[in-house]
């Protein structure tokens, strides 16, 4: 079961994550390697830790599917999904699924994966120091 705290964590960095992607497609425009890359990069954490807020299943395993559901929404994108399904241009649907195939953006959901096995090794990391840093009771 996931404890109050575990949520709060991943919601707050679904927040984070969310305002970061938001703030690429709408306000950093120009910077076209953030916006081409970088989105693509952080949407596969913002998935981990928007499905972590709520579940604490498969956790060697997550990152990896939440990167097949990146692989997932590429391939759809080479199949037209958003014009076979009849999403109008602009829609959320749309914009949500994207509309163009790219295999960068393959690996950049790889380097999203990644991103997460680090976050994971690196609170493990921390979570150690803190126990080992509490002091002995005498009892």
């Amino acid at each position: 079961m996931q404890t109050k705290s575990e949520r709060k964590f991943y919601l707050i960095w679904s927040a984070i994550l969310l305002i970061t992607e938001i703030l690429i497609g709408s306000v950093f425009k120009n910077f076209h390697w953030l916006r081409a890359y970088g989105g693509d990069i952080l949407v596969i954490p913002l998935i981990y830790c928007l499905v972590r807020i709520f579940l604490k299943v498969l956790l060697r395993l997550m990152p990896f599917l939440m990167c097949c559901v990146g692989f997932l929404a590429e391939t759809a994108q080479y199949f037209h999904i958003c014009d076979l399904l009849g999403f109008k241009k602009g829609s959320v649907m749309r914009i949500i699924l994207g509309t163009s195939f790219n295999w960068a953006d393959i690996f950049c959901y790889i380097a999203g994966m990644i991103l997460i096995y680090a976050g994971i090794l690196i609170r493990k990391k921390i979570n150690l120091k803190t126990e080992n840093a509490k002091p002995i009771s005498p009892i």
